[in-house]
């Protein structure tokens, strides 16, 4: 929680530039930290990563492919996925892995990539025609487990999503950001 909120310039900045809950992205990433990071983490992602792995890195725990699937997206408007105009160009495809490995070190641009894949879910969703904007712990499950199967098949948006562990306890965490702005 304390990094979390010693970091809330940065949350505010990156949910107000992919237009989401800045609360339900805290309790997002708090989720993420209190299940999926630890000491571990710190010392062998980054190694981990230079050696060519798809590695989890930064503050919010961003996967290479998923960093990169961001970058791509966000400037292919033909794409699926792709969340629109509006967010074009926020974030440039990067020349090489060593340059987002770097990025994703930096935890403001950490941050903005989260609220990037945040924003490409919702409106994946949306144009679906299956609105998960309030549904925080949708947001979550498929912040944890990926816009894909494991197959490399789209997970198919339906009207009766379930949350996994993950998104339960991204409603649990949502209390501790009660008095956050929406946006």
């Amino acid at each position: 929680m304390n990094k979390i909120n010693e970091k809330n310039h940065l949350f505010m900045s990156a949910s107000r530039k992919f237009d989401i809950s800045v609360k339900y992205f805290k309790a997002i990433v708090l989720t993420e930290r209190a299940l999926n990071y630890d000491w571990f983490d710190e010392a062998l992602d980054y190694p981990v990563a230079l050696k060519g792995y798809n590695s989890s890195l930064g503050f919010c725990q961003i996967k290479l492919k998923t960093a990169y699937f961001v970058e791509k997206v966000l400037s292919d408007s033909t794409s699926d996925f792709y969340p629109g105009h509006k967010f074009r160009g926020i974030l440039k495809i990067s020349k090489s892995p060593n340059i987002l490995i770097k990025k994703l070190q930096n935890d403001s641009l950490n941050i903005l990539y989260a609220a990037a894949y945040l924003r490409i879910i919702i409106n994946f969703w949306d144009k679906a025609g299956f609105s998960i904007i309030n549904k925080p712990e949708i947001i979550g499950t498929l912040y944890s487990t990926g816009l894909f199967l494991p197959n490399g098949r789209i997970r198919k948006p339906n009207s009766t999503p379930k949350p996994n562990y993950f998104g339960k306890f991204v409603i649990e965490n949502l209390k501790y950001f009660k008095h956050s702005k929406r946006k």
